[in-house]
């Protein structure tokens, strides 16, 4: 009966979307239609711990581990995005990308299903799926986090080693990003510096998070440093979003202390609308302005959902580990 009522609700905002020409904008883009939106990157795209689809299984073509049974909430921040679009406090936009795995049911019935999320994915494995052909108008990239395990490899680690990894992961997004670029001539590309990690809490194992965090401060540094170094004509086709101080150590984590919960991908959300619609992002308040608390009940799990979405402690390891493998 909910499924029935929700699939009413949405039709005549999926009838207007259909109705109306999709064509990409050269940049600076244009929020005068129905925009493309190309959500890219890793397990935080794909919206892991606010996202139906568990286990992995195989998925040849794109040579990921995926199964997506859609659920009526979750999506991670894709599908905040989207619930924002129907209450009239987001953007309007259909999206794509090469798979669909984690995307609610409001996503399917809207057209905003799709996304290149690849849990697991470092910067360098991400460049095949980035050379694929792609018509957005805009692209969402957060990508890099997989990059920084490598410091957990290295036993107390140097500083020189630190910048070492964090520069590595940074060389290697503006390799990405340049693939991108040139792959799609009209897109305009915004690019995260990231967020960081979090005290991971029981039954996941622990990790030295504050190392990690280091890293990741390095890295966003390094973003950000080497941005004037990007050529005039493409950095004109980019914009920077300071994703680091959006989300608040503890609440705004799942338990993994990877990846946000529902509220902390709801945060990453608005602040990708404020991006678009050109506004500062504020990470003291990165909703505001956007939605209230009507909106995060609509979002909130049952019991049977929430256990639905949450990645069992083994299947992360093996995700943390660039094995996302259900056997």
């Amino acid at each position: 009966m909910k499924l029935a009522k929700l699939i009413l609700r949405l039709l005549p905002l999926f009838l207007i979307l259909n109705g109306l020409e999709l064509t990409a904008q050269p940049a600076p883009y244009k929020l005068v239609n129905p925009v493309r939106i190309r959500p890219f990157g890793d397990s935080i795209t794909y919206g892991v711990q606010f996202a139906a689809g568990f286990p992995f299984c195989p998925v040849p073509a794109i040579g990921q581990y995926i199964c997506s049974p859609p659920i009526a909430i979750g999506g991670g921040y894709r599908g905040w995005m989207a619930l924002f679009s129907f209450e009239g406090d987001g953007i309007i936009f259909t999206t794509e990308g090469y798979q669909a795995g984690g995307s609610n049911t409001s996503q399917w019935i809207s057209n905003t299903q799709t996304h290149d999320g690849y849990p697991g994915w470092t910067n360098e494995k991400l460049m095949p799926i980035a050379g694929l052909p792609s018509f957005s108008d805009i692209t969402l990239v957060h990508s890099g986090t997989n990059d920084m395990w490598q410091i957990l490899k290295i036993q107390n680690p140097t500083d020189a080693q630190i910048d070492q990894v964090a520069s590595s992961a940074g060389a290697s997004l503006f390799q990405l990003l340049n693939q991108l670029l040139a792959n799609n001539p009209k897109a305009y590309v915004f690019v995260a510096k990231i967020i960081q990690v979090s005290a991971p809490q029981a039954p996941y194992n622990s990790f030295d998070y504050n190392t990690v965090n280091k890293v990741i401060f390095k890295y966003n540094n390094y973003i950000s440093n080497n941005w004037i170094n990007v050529p005039p004509a493409n950095r004109a086709r980019m914009a920077l979003v300071d994703m680091s101080q959006v989300l608040q150590q503890g609440p705004d984590y799942s338990g993994d202390g990877v990846h946000p919960s529902g509220l902390g991908y709801m945060k990453i959300a608005c602040t990708w609308i404020q991006a678009i619609k050109g506004q500062q992002p504020n990470p003291q308040a990165p909703c505001s302005g956007i939605t209230d608390l009507s909106a995060v009940q609509k979002m909130t799990p049952s019991k049977s959902e929430a256990k639905q979405m949450t990645l069992p402690k083994e299947q992360f390891q093996k995700l943390f580990q660039g094995k996302p493998r259900s056997n």
